[in-house]
This record gives structure tokens, sequence and C-alpha cells, in this order.
């Protein structure tokens, strides 16, 4: 059936239309479920590649960082060669990568690998977004396509934990990576028979200088997180020259921004209040959900003995707890004041983390699932929250540039938070047992059997009480990392009072993503 005269009618960018918004959705869900897929097979990982439990976090956070880094080209290369070319030449990196990541036979190998897949991915999710918005007629169809948009980013943390959990069982950790293969040609095959070449987005000048020295800048900060822990922080040469080289690299970029023609990121945007409290949150958010993932399955598995595949099944109730939160809030922001949404989602956070700082080896398993869905619940609120508050009083002109800023700051959020984290478990791991081994009296000691005198107790049952104490420091560890992250999501409650609720409209909500 034709439209009616004055309809509008979305570009013809498509051969078939439901096809390529399938296989597009088939694409982004590959690329989130990679982000988190891979946090249950941690400790199983973590054997074969012969790493530390630092060195394992690597292999998370460098997809992301490789992702973060690349995310600002999109526009650009997307102008220059195409957003077809670009999905197709993503998707291919993306599956290969993938094969190269199970197929790796050292911590190397897998972190090149990561990097490799992470680059691909980047340009699925913003390629994504322009397509759909291209394929929408009007700003209702926008508003579905969006919808669909962030049910499809959902697939990743609800289904993500608990698929890795089942592929890790029943096979090995190698198949988390290539189970990607087969849907990756899929996705390959869909899109080239289902998109139409041609589509471009708008193009604009790439501010080279500005790119790399902000690449720069995230990297060197990133490897001095994710290294300082184990080189002993600024007592290290090589810490320090990390840090040395994000500060030169920073200096760079601001200078560069204030004399460019074309700054790579504009100012206008860090002048907008709401923009700045929307980075504030998603930084915050972000990093909190994808910490607590990446905390989980090493102590579940580790001190608490669960198999692989429960661990996974317990973590997909903070992905059920997230989906609900995002579904209702873009309801609830039409009757409700979005500073009182953004305690409530504060609150339902703290709620959910709470009992895990009180964690102890013995804790039931309900305890391990009920909490996560009111944390899960509190992201989903604050992720669309963030969203919406960020993009609310954004000049058209600036949407772009915005997105990917917005998309950076998540990134880092993410990045940052996993290695800060586990930097806590390991120094506080060290410090616990050394508190409680001073609490042993010469004459006491702990075995499963109770309280054994040292004086009558055999090598092995000493070796015994030590590895109960490690378990009990390492716990403790656990606690302290929970509760670092507990009170960094209830200052979220404190960017209430910076919102304007005034300037906010719904008409954002529709128009942006929200991803997880």
């Amino acid at each position: 059936m034709s439209p009616s005269p004055g309809t509008p009618v979305a570009p013809d960018i498509a051969h078939h239309r439901n096809g390529l918004v399938f296989c597009l959705m088939l694409a982004v869900s590959l690329h989130t479920i990679d982000a988190t897929i891979v946090n249950v097979a941690l400790p199983h990982m973590q054997g074969s590649l012969q790493a530390t439990f630092d060195q394992i976090s690597w292999v998370v956070t460098s997809y992301i960082i490789a992702a973060v880094v690349l995310t600002p080209l999109v526009g650009w290369a997307a102008s220059r060669f195409g957003v077809k070319r670009l999905i197709m030449l993503s998707m291919i990196l993306f599956t290969l990568s993938s094969v190269l990541c199970g197929l790796s036979l050292t911590l190397e190998a897998m972190l090149a690998s990561r990097l490799l897949q992470g680059a691909a991915g980047a340009p699925l999710i913003p390629l994504a977004v322009a397509t759909l918005n291209r394929l929408s007629s009007n700003s209702k169809e926008r508003a579905r396509m969006m919808a669909l948009f962030g049910l499809g980013t959902m697939v990743g943390p609800v289904l993500g934990p608990s698929l890795g959990g089942y592929i890790t069982d029943v096979a090995s950790w190698r198949w988390v990576f290539f189970i990607n293969l087969p849907v990756g040609i899929l996705a390959i095959i869909g899109i080239a028979a289902t998109m139409k070449p041609g589509m471009r987005t708008p193009g604009h000048e790439l501010n080279g200088i500005g790119f790399f020295s902000l690449a720069f800048v995230v990297g060197a900060l990133q490897l001095a997180l994710d290294r300082g822990e184990t080189e002993d922080w600024l007592e290290s040469y090589e810490i320090i020259a990390y840090f040395l080289i994000c500060g030169i690299a920073l200096w760079v970029y601001v200078v560069n921004s204030w004399f460019s023609r074309q700054a790579f990121i504009p100012g206008a945007l860090f002048r907008d209040r709401n923009f700045v409290v929307g980075m504030i949150l998603v930084l915050i958010t972000a990093g909190n959900m994808t910490a607590s993932v990446v905390l989980q399955p090493p102590m579940m598995q580790n001190l608490m003995g669960y198999p692989v595949l429960d661990t996974g099944i317990l973590l997909m109730w903070r992905g059920v707890g997230i989906m609900a939160g995002m579904m209702l809030t873009p309801r609830l922001t039409q009757i409700v004041n979005p500073r009182i949404l953004l305690i409530s989602g504060g609150v339902a956070i703290a709620c959910g983390l709470y009992p895990f700082v009180h964690l102890t080896t013995e804790t039931p398993a309900y305890l391990l699932a009920i909490p996560p869905i009111f944390h899960g619940f509190g992201l989903g609120v604050l992720f669309v929250l963030a969203s919406t508050i960020a993009y609310a009083t954004i000049p058209n002109h600036l949407q772009v540039e915005a997105s990917s800023v917005f998309s950076l700051t998540r990134g880092l959020g993410q990045a940052a938070s996993i290695s800060v984290v586990v930097a806590l478990v390991s120094r506080y791991s060290q410090i616990n047992h050394s508190e409680l081994v001073e609490r042993l009296t010469p004459l006491r000691a702990f075995a499963p059997q109770g309280v054994i005198s040292a004086s009558s107790s055999t090598p092995q049952q000493l070796e015994i009480s030590n590895l109960i104490v490690s378990q009990q420091a390492a716990m403790i560890a656990y606690n302290n990392a929970y509760m670092a992250l507990l009170i960094a999501a209830s200052s979220v409650m404190l960017a209430a009072l910076l919102v304007k609720p005034k300037q906010l409209s719904g008409e954002s909500e529709g128009e942006h993503p929200v991803e997880a």
C-alpha cells in the first residue's frame, strides 16, 4: 500500500526493510553479548592462560577500551567509506577476531585478539542507530525503532552471563568465542543481501591531533590503572611513565582544542549543565554495573564453590532488573519529577548492593539472586535518565558529537571501574590476610574440624589453616570492593540537585537510544 500524500517516506536504503532491521539487531546483540559473556568464564580462562587475578581482568578492559577509543571516529569513517561498507568490514573483522580469541594459547595473544575484537565492534552500535533512524519515516516510527534497539542492547546483560556459563559448562570457555562464527556469518550475509550501498553520514573534518592525543590519554590512563597494583603504583617508573604520557597528551589535547578551528570535542558540550550531569551519571552507573558483574563470578566460583553454570544463572537476574527499569522509566518520566526518579534509582542500587557488603562464603543462593534484581532495576532507571538528561538541552548541530562523548564516557567508566575494584580486591586480600594471621596465637590455628593446637598440628593441617585464612581474607576484600561500589552509587543522588527538570523534554527520549 502506497503512503498517502504528504506522508514522509523513509529513504530507500534497504532491499528488505524488516530483514535489514533483524540483521542489524543480530550484529548489535553479538557485540553487547561479547561484552558480558566472558565474565563467567574468566576463572576458567585464568587457569588456561596462566594469568593472575589482575591480569585476567584485562580481557574485559581491553575490549572496552578499544571500542571506546575508536567510537569517535565512526562518523568520519562512515562519511568517507559509506555505512554499508563500514558495517560489513566491522562484522568481518569482529567474526575473525572472535575465532582468534578462541584459538589463543597465551594471555598476550588473547589481549591482542580482544583489542581487535573491540575495535571491530566499535562502529556497530552507532551505525545501527543511524541506519534505524534513516529507515524511520516519522517520529513515532523512530521511537519504535529505538525501543527495539534498546531491547537488542539488553540481550547482553540478560543472556550473556547465563549463555557464557552454559557454554563453558558443557564445552569449554573457547566456545564462548567460537559461537560468534556462525552468528557473525549469518549477520554478514544478511546485511549484504538486505542493505543497499550508498548511505553515508554527514561528513565532517577529522581533527587528527585531537583524536590521537585523546587516544593516548585514555590508553595511558587505563594502562596505569591496570598495572598499578601489580607494580606498586608510584613506586614503579613504569606507572610514573604512564601518568606522564597521560598528562602530556592531555595538555596537547587541551591546547589543540583551544587553538584549532574545529576541536575534536566541541567545548560547548561541557558548558551544558544537563549534559555534564548526564555524563557523571553514566560514568558511575556503567562502571557500577560492569564492575559488579566482573567481581561476582570469581567470588562465587573460587570462594563459594558455585559451578560455572549456576554462576551464570544467578548473574542473569541483574540483567532482568535492568530490563525492567529501562522499560518502566520512560513512562515514569511523564508523571514523576526526574529528581525523584534519580534518588529512587540510587536507593534501589544501594539496596541491591548492601547485602553484598556482608556476604560470607556460606551465603545462600537466594541472597545472590534477589538483591541483584533491585541493583539492576536501579541501574536501568539511571541509564534511561542519564541519556534523557544528557541530550535534553543539546542543540541539534551538536547531537552527533554529544553521542560520541557520551559513549566515550560510558566506556571509560566501565574500564576504569574494573581496574579499580580488581586493585581493591588484590590489595585488601593481602592486608586482610596479614590482619587475620596476627589474630592467631601460637597455640591456636584454624582447621576444618575446628581449632587445633599449633604445637601438635601437622604441616598439612597448618597449610589447610592458611588456605582458610586466605579464603576469608579474599571474601572480606570482595566485601570492601562492593562497599566502594555502594558509596559510588549513592553519590548519584547528589546529581539530582544539579538537574534542570524544566528543560527536560519528552521528545528527546524517543530520539536517543539507551545502551546499557
